[in-house]
């Protein structure tokens, strides 16, 4: 029985790990570039990444919260609910993949918007107990510094061996698709 799950433990890894290799070519942001740190069902994630274009179109592409759908890969939804100044409501969907493991995810955030500066999200409802965020944006002689950090506690299982690997991946992928589109956008 042990011999049995080590090896479907060590299956998973394995696919995971290849999935994450090839996930990170060419990516702007490899799996090694975020930082998760779990403790029980609450993960904190930290992230430093630098977008080759001004802060502007950063920003202009971090809060197109309409057209997420279209350059996200794991949204199928992403629709604006209410807008009151600096703040925006957003509801998301979509699946959440790493190796043989995925999971749907269907939330409503809130956005507190700080223009070309900061971005603060908070959880409202949906399959996340809690989501809080912030964006940080700073522009530099050669594009932007984009820092990230979340609290995270999902409504659903993430197996212990892949749950940081998971996050970690979900991280990266999401946004190696945001700075594609910025540069895209150029």
């Amino acid at each position: 029985m042990n011999s049995a799950r080590n090896a479907l433990v060590g299956l998973l890894l394995g696919v995971s790990m290849i999935a994450s290799a090839m996930a990170a070519e060419g990516a702007f942001v490899a799996d090694r570039d975020v930082r998760v740190q779990r403790a029980g069902d609450h993960f904190t994630v930290d992230m430093v990444a630098h977008a080759p274009v001004a802060a502007a179109q950063a920003w202009a592409v971090l809060t197109d919260f309409e057209h997420m759908a279209d350059f996200m890969p794991n949204l199928t939804a992403s629709e604006v609910l209410e807008r009151n100044g600096e703040v925006v409501r957003i509801r998301q969907a979509g699946v959440a993949r790493y190796g043989l493991f995925s999971a749907r995810f269907d939330f409503v955030r809130e956005f507190t918007l700080r223009p070309s500066q900061e971005i603060r999200a908070h959880s409202t409802g949906g399959n996340v107990r809690r989501m809080d965020s912030v964006m940080r944006l700073t522009q530099d002689e050669v594009g932007t510094r984009l820092e990230y950090h979340a609290e995270v506690e999902p409504d659903f299982w993430l197996p212990p061996l892949i749950g940081p690997a998971f996050v970690r991946h979900e991280t990266a992928e999401q946004f190696s698709a945001m700075i594609h589109e910025m540069v895209r956008r150029r």
